[in-house]
């Protein structure tokens, strides 16, 4: 399953896919293959591409939503738009400057209050078959394991691996690993009073040396320096 692309504004314009120009109206937000690209003048179409792995934590919060699909056979269209007021345009906006999964689930929910059966068996077809392997990364994000461990216990070539984590993902393991762990971190630097050495290996670091190194990176100071400046004043020189 390739990444999805979410198009949205409010002049519209055009998207040339599988070699076919197809006009977007003014005031649409749209759900594509990732092969839809925005194409001549007038054009104020914003787009975004979402994975597997982002649909699969989308699912967790609306799955209450969706609609019964009865089994039926699928097809996902190249271009699927949907009619929205400028508000919802509007909001769209706004929320393309912040956090990714926060304007996925704006979006989803809206298509999904306009275009229910297509939106609800849209989502099921993209999580089909994906559950286990997502689980799996998920319940051991934080362990001590190199990228190697992990295509081990799943019984992969490493290069099979990659490749499967990459799609699913849109980041490379070794990556999205890393930014995971470094997030647990950081949140548990903020919410308890753990010693440093000890959140380094809770969130699957196996020294504190190559943890503060990739913190720092991160973050740009230390796991030390992030506690004090964020429980005292404003987290100055350090940015998420």
């Amino acid at each position: 399953m390739q990444a999805m692309r979410l198009l949205f504004g409010k002049y519209g314009g055009k998207v040339q896919v599988n070699g076919e120009t197809q006009l977007i109206p003014p005031n649409s937000v749209v759900m594509a293959t990732c092969n839809a690209a925005p194409c001549g003048g007038n054009n104020d179409l914003q787009h975004f591409d979402f994975y597997p792995a982002d649909f699969q934590h989308l699912y967790a919060d609306v799955v209450d939503l969706l609609g019964t699909t009865h089994g039926s056979l699928f097809w996902r269209d190249p271009v699927r738009r949907v009619k929205a007021h400028d508000d919802v345009i509007i909001v769209l906006q706004l929320l393309a400057k912040g956090p990714s999964a926060t304007l996925l689930r704006f979006a989803y929910i809206y298509c999904l209050g306009v275009d229910r059966h297509y939106f609800s068996a849209l989502l099921q077809h993209i999580m089909t078959g994906d559950e286990p392997f997502f689980e799996f990364i998920e319940a051991r994000a934080l362990n001590q394991w190199t990228v190697t461990r992990y295509a081990l216990e799943l019984d992969m070539p490493l290069r099979k691996f990659n490749l499967l984590f990459q799609e699913k993902y849109g980041l490379s393991a070794k990556r999205w690993l890393l930014e995971r762990r470094l997030t647990h971190a950081r949140e548990l630097l903020l919410s308890s009073t753990m010693r440093v050495l000890d959140i380094a290996f809770e969130c699957g670091f196996s020294n504190h040396g190559h943890f503060t190194e990739s913190f720092r990176k991160r973050y740009h100071c230390s796991p030390s320096q992030y506690r004090l400046r964020t429980h005292t004043t404003p987290a100055i020189g350090c940015t998420g």
